[in-house]
């Protein structure tokens, strides 16, 4: 199993954004909070990528997600 991480950001006024320290150059953002969307970001960039090398879209993938500290997120 491949373990990605992803670093969230929030900016007031702007919303939110994320990159991938395991998928260099893939950024993404939302206004909202948005865990789902930002895994979606990583399982289709992960699986075009493999796709161009003719192998299998990896499977077995799971996500870490860090929030800077002080910074509420809604549930």
């Amino acid at each position: 199993m491949d373990t990605i991480r992803i670093l969230h950001h929030h900016a007031p006024g702007y919303g939110w954004s994320f990159d991938f320290p395991d998928i260099p150059g893939l950024t993404g953002g939302a206004e909202t909070y948005d865990p789902a969307h930002a895994e979606d970001a990583a399982r289709f960039a992960l699986s075009s990528a493999a796709e161009e090398q003719g192998n299998p879209a990896p499977a077995d993938l799971s996500f870490e997600h860090y929030v800077p500290a002080g910074v509420a997120v809604a549930a």
